[in-house]
């Protein structure tokens, strides 16, 4: 019998200065709209501090919803405060070891950077060679762009990543290291999205409509929203279908948008 294909997810964004204001996360919106593209459910986005306790707690109550993937950016790093992958130990119940491929890694990346200038010096300092020290039986995802490499862990059911903080970082990884895990994962799935202006300003008006028509038309999500402000302000609706089909994604979401337009006021 074929596997049937999982697909929720989770995203937990660590980091003091994301909480502070300090830095804008751009990270979850990225990887939301990727991850919904390749077929995924996003069901919950979360930020955390830079602590420990913290961060093994949004693990363990995103384990607890029996999340199929969890999504980790932050803290991957060689400071004091960078803590990630001691909480995917902690909530998982798994001991801290060396990994050798990541040391490979990291010592590679180095002797790299020492070559281009980047750096004085390409010796694996404590600091360093704690980027390859990963919860046991964790696997590397090798960062084409930064130092710090990126981890999965398998836990029961779910699979855990870790990506940096470091926005081109994290695309990188989860673009050449993370995409054939996920749509393994997630199974051949096809995600659509349109969107389609109405002759209505009334949001109210409009979402009567739209609770009809998802009832006539199950599996399409819809959502209204104002071009902009004003007495002459016009509704658009965004649909957005995901299916193992791509035609039959199109027809459903064809088939909402006729019945929308069939209830418009003329």
């Amino acid at each position: 019998m074929e596997r049937k294909p999982v697909s929720r997810t989770e995203i937990i964004i660590v980091g003091r200065e994301i909480l502070t204001g300090r830095t804008l996360d751009t990270n979850s919106n990225w990887l939301a709209k990727r991850i919904t593209a390749l077929g995924g459910d996003i069901k919950r986005v979360t930020v955390v501090d830079d602590e420990i306790d913290s961060i093994c707690g949004e693990l363990r109550t995103a384990l607890g919803n029996n999340s199929h993937v969890i999504v980790t950016t932050g803290g991957l790093g060689p400071t004091f405060d960078d803590k990630t992958l001691e909480a995917v130990a902690m909530a998982t119940g798994l001991q801290m070891e060396l990994n050798a491929e990541a040391l490979d890694f990291v010592k590679g990346r180095y002797t790299f950077f020492k070559e281009q200038g980047f750096v004085d010096s390409d010796e694996v300092t404590p600091s360093r060679e704690k980027m390859a020290i990963f919860p046991k039986g964790a696997k590397m995802l090798p960062n084409p762009v930064g130092a710090a490499p990126g981890v999965k862990l398998r836990a029961g059911e779910t699979l855990i990543v870790s990506l940096p903080g470091i926005p081109k970082e994290m695309r990188a990884i989860f673009e050449e290291a993370l995409l054939k895990d996920l749509r393994d994962l997630f199974g051949k799935r096809f995600f659509l999205e349109r969107t389609m202006s109405t002759s209505l300003g009334d949001e109210s008006k409009l979402g009567e409509i739209l609770d009809k028509v998802m009832k006539e038309v199950p599996r399409v999500y819809l959502k209204s929203r104002p071009t902009h402000f004003g007495r002459d302000v016009r509704l658009e609706v965004t649909l957005t279908a995901t299916g193992d089909d791509a035609d039959e994604v199109e027809a459903r979401i064809q088939g909402a948008i006729s019945e929308i337009e069939r209830r418009l006021p003329r």
